[in-house]
């Protein structure tokens, strides 16, 4: 027989049993659905994801800390040589030294000057949680929602929020509106860095201890310091929520040691204070910065960079490879999701088993018939195998036109939300040549071994015991 003889005796008797076909298909668009939506989701999320860090260059950075035993997820966590007798301060000196060394073509210096504790605009007043600057040279991208990004020019008294912030500020879907804006950074007690007043706090702490005298210095309070800004940028919380970003050339201002010392002359006519000197100590250039994001010139040569500033005494991670190996979870969800999956299919494929057999019981003295005019065995065998599978290719096509239909109507929902966060991306999911053609091969196969041991059956049969039989 020829192959559209097998296909037009198949779609009879399919046909021939509507109802029953019909359920025993639907137990199949099932499964297939199931594969099908579960995979494209894992998927298409890992591939949107990949797609992100490649575009914003994230798989070209290497993270660099003082700590040895860094890690890619460790790059908004502070780890200056302060906090670590033995380690190695991420000074300019060592920044030159990475600079020249092969395949690096950018660094950004980054710092977490912890000097505000509170931020006022009007009558509002919100806590300050975290507080970063970094280098404005183009390495480190943030996603700008209003506003502008930082410039290497910028310096005092500018901020870029994060939209949790603005949000809280009563400008929600109207960032633009707080661009501009003034607002006042409460700093934290004892603040020291640009913008207070040491004679002023040497002045109150005098005055305490005379009125206190035998008093324990620790409470002592000086006048709390407020520094005005000017919010330049609304960004997205996507990396830090309720953080400000500052210039770095003001970062390293607010970390400085501002101290009014008194100069002790002593003689024969006793001690007495001599004149006042402002001492200012580079807190930055002291202790090193936290981190450092170093770029190389392209994602292969990431790991490379990365084993080469390790040689330097400190830590060092390229993004590319933790990244990597955090996507990987994607694929045991996919595993464990395709796995649910399959088990729809075994169950579907039961279903087509019984509905063979029950086709055999019914078709009985046809096989009798076919077998007596001379159809050989193998020809009824292929026959019936060949009705099972196509049973699992309809029920593997309508379950991925059900699937696509499903990712037309997700696509605009989910392109909403990305683009309520600042995410140009859009229909992120999607379905694969890999999964389409997979899918329809995995539900066509399983209805092919599905029916094999009904087609058997059915070859098996005797002529003259199926023309008796009623």
């Amino acid at each position: 027989m020829r192959f559209i003889d097998y296909l037009r005796l198949a779609l009879q008797n399919i046909w021939r049993q509507k109802l029953r076909s019909a359920l025993t298909i639907f137990a199949v668009v099932i499964g297939a659905l199931s594969v099908t939506i579960m995979l494209a989701l894992v998927f298409s999320v890992k591939g949107f994801m990949n797609k992100q860090f490649e575009e914003n260059g994230t798989f070209q950075q290497v993270i660099v800390s003082s700590q040895t035993d860094i890690t890619w997820q460790d790059s908004g966590n502070g780890g200056g040589a302060q906090n670590c007798a033995t380690c190695v301060k991420l000074t300019e000196d060592l920044i030159s030294k990475i600079q020249v060394l092969p395949h690096v073509s950018g660094l950004s210096r980054n710092t977490q000057p912890h000097s505000f504790q509170a931020l006022f605009y009007g009558s509002q007043k919100l806590r300050v949680d975290n507080v970063s600057s970094h280098d404005a040279n183009g390495i480190q991208v943030e996603n700008i929602l209003a506003g502008r990004d930082f410039t290497s020019t910028d310096g005092d008294g500018l901020i870029i929020m994060t939209s949790d912030y603005a949000d809280k500020l009563g400008f929600k879907g109207n960032y633009q509106g707080l661009v501009g804006k003034q607002v006042n950074l409460l700093a934290q007690n004892y603040f020291t860095g640009a913008g207070s007043d040491p004679i002023k706090r040497f002045e109150e702490q005098q005055q305490f201890f005379n009125s206190h005298p035998g008093a324990d210095g620790r409470d002592f309070q000086p006048t709390p310091v407020s520094l005005p800004a000017t919010i330049v940028g609304i960004t997205d919380t996507q990396n830090s929520r309720q953080s400000l970003r500052v210039p770095i050339a003001w970062a390293r201002a607010l970390q400085e040691s501002q101290d009014y010392q008194f100069e002790q002359i002593c003689d024969q006519r006793g001690c007495r204070q001599g004149a006042g000197k402002l001492t200012v100590t580079d807190e930055l250039a002291k202790n090193g910065y936290d981190t450092l994001i170093v770029k190389a010139d392209a994602a292969s040569s990431a790991k490379t960079v990365a084993d080469e500033i390790k040689k330097l005494g400190v830590g060092a991670s390229d993004a590319q490879t933790s990244i990597k190996q955090q996507l990987t979870v994607f694929n045991i969800i996919g595993l464990v999701l395709g796995g649910i999956g399959g088990i729809a299919l075994f169950v579907a494929a039961v279903g087509v088993v019984n509905t063979m057999i029950m086709a055999i019981l019914e078709r009985t003295r046809e096989i009798g018939v076919m077998r007596a005019v001379g159809a050989r065995r193998s020809t009824v065998s292929r026959l019936f195998t060949f009705e099972a599978s196509l049973l699992g290719f309809i029920g593997g096509l309508i379950g991925l036109g059900i699937g696509y239909g499903l990712t037309l109507i997700a696509n605009p929902l989910i392109n909403q939300q990305l683009k309520g966060n600042g995410l140009k991306s859009a229909n992120i999911i999607s379905l694969p040549p890999w999964l389409i053609v997979g899918v329809v091969v995995i539900t066509t196969v399983i209805g092919m071994l599905a029916g094999l041991y009904p087609a058997h059956r059915a070859a098996k049969l005797n002529p003259v015991d199926a023309l008796r039989y009623e």
